[in-house]
């Protein structure tokens, strides 16, 4: 299958029933896609395994079909950048994980959502917008290690005042 220069998506997560803003929302993915004679692909966001549930899988197909929506690729119908189910691509999503580790992109931190939150409803004065503070960001280094015995979220090393550059192959096609 030759691939198209656009592609749209519907993304629905299957945690509940489709409801009319969906609709509306993969209306529009699907006519941009028409518009720009492009493929629109439909990927089964099932990250969330606490509340994924089959039953709400297969009423999302159900449903998008009745709604009259067409996908040339998806969970059930496959293609070139199969699979469409998002937890399937875990070992994708770990392997670029590692290389960003690796790579010295990524450093581990203690931080909560809340610690972080908290911070940056500090007061900043002279900034344009609020900063995370780097409580826990290091000096730049090589790979980042876990924190031992603790859980932790791993945040982007990025050098101050330079541009972002990416590990050569690390970005997909």
């Amino acid at each position: 299958m030759e691939s198209a220069s656009y592609r749209g998506r519907l993304a629905p997560s299957p945690t509940g029933f489709l409801h009319l803003g969906h609709a509306r929302t993969f209306w529009l993915a699907q006519e941009r896609a028409q518009a720009r004679n492009g493929v629109l692909v439909l990927r089964n966001e099932d990250l969330d395994p606490a509340r994924s549930r089959p039953q709400y899988i297969s009423a999302m197909l159900e449903d998008l079909r009745w709604f009259g929506f067409r996908w040339q690729e998806g969970p059930d119908c496959g293609g070139p950048w199969a699979p469409y189910s998002q937890s399937q691509r875990r070992p994708y999503y770990l392997a670029a994980f590692e290389r960003l580790r690796h790579a010295g992109f990524l450093y581990p931190c203690a931080c909560s959502r809340q610690d972080v939150l908290s911070a940056l409803q500090a007061p900043h004065a002279g900034q344009d917008e609020p900063l995370y503070p780097g409580t826990c960001r290091p000096a730049m280094k090589g790979p980042g290690k876990g924190l031992p015995g603790r859980r932790c979220n791993w945040r982007f090393q990025v050098p101050d005042g330079e541009p972002v550059r990416f590990v050569d192959g690390f970005c997909p096609p």
